[in-house]
């Protein structure tokens, strides 16, 4: 994360995925502890994938050519 780019669409989407994969993390731990519920890997993997559309898709209204660059580039690193 530290050799990343400066307000790079790279260092963004990054930042992003790493801030959504620790939150995934974290509230899996919470429910497997607290609730005894387990999901796949899978299931987090789309949950993540979501948070990133989302998070791109709700750009679109302020700046569309930037929401139009960052999904391009998320589509092309799946």
């Amino acid at each position: 994360m530290q050799t990343l780019p400066i307000k790079s669409l790279t260092s963004q989407l990054s930042l992003w995925c790493w801030q959504a994969t620790i939150y995934s993390i974290w509230t899996e731990r919470n429910s497997r502890l607290h609730r005894n519920t387990f999901r796949s890997q899978d299931s987090l993997i789309k949950q993540i994938d979501l948070q990133i559309r989302n998070k791109i898709s709700s750009l679109r209204p302020f700046s569309p050519r930037l929401s139009s660059s960052l999904l391009q580039l998320w589509f092309s690193t799946e």
